[in-house]
């Protein structure tokens, strides 16, 4: 009988243990969706990320600001009307946010407007001026950097 009982535990212990190594994370920069009213939403693109993946490896990649507003004017347009409620999704976080903002760039006037997030549940108001805008998210965590950008149009 001890020896039954001493087999079930170490089946069930091997069992529990391979549970836990067979896990899989992914520790490459997020994917960012951008989303107006939870209906409509787009995928944001990365363009300068300086991020620390598995077992330390590094990922970089940098664009400069011009190429930046052509990564975005080339990406599919999120319509919105004024000062639509926003949100923002990460397809996973196997990080610690330390710092998140954003901002707006109007692609007539190059003018460059903050956007204030709320920082826990990640919703802001788009703009309240109609046109055509990059929008501009800046994330900071404890494996790194990453911008991102993504085409909004406010009718």
């Amino acid at each position: 009988m001890k020896v039954f009982i001493k087999l079930y535990l170490f089946t069930f212990i091997i069992v529990g243990l391979s549970g836990c190594i067979g896990e899989d994370y992914d520790f490459s920069p997020p994917t960012v969706t951008l989303s107006a009213n939870d209906v409509a939403d787009v995928e944001l693109k990365e363009t300068n990320v300086d991020w620390r993946g598995e077992e330390g490896k590094q990922y970089s990649k940098e664009t400069n600001t011009r190429n930046d507003i052509k990564i975005a004017k080339k990406q599919q347009q999120l319509v919105v009307t004024p000062e639509t409620p926003g949100n923002l999704r990460f397809d996973n976080e196997d990080f610690l946010v330390n710092d998140i903002s954003s901002y707006t760039i109007s692609t007539t006037s190059n003018a460059k407007q903050d956007i204030r997030m709320n920082e826990q549940d990640r919703t802001f108001t788009f703009p309240k001026k109609k046109g055509n805008y990059i929008y501009v998210l800046e994330l900071q965590t404890d494996r790194g950097y990453a911008q991102y950008v993504g085409n909004v149009v406010v009718k």
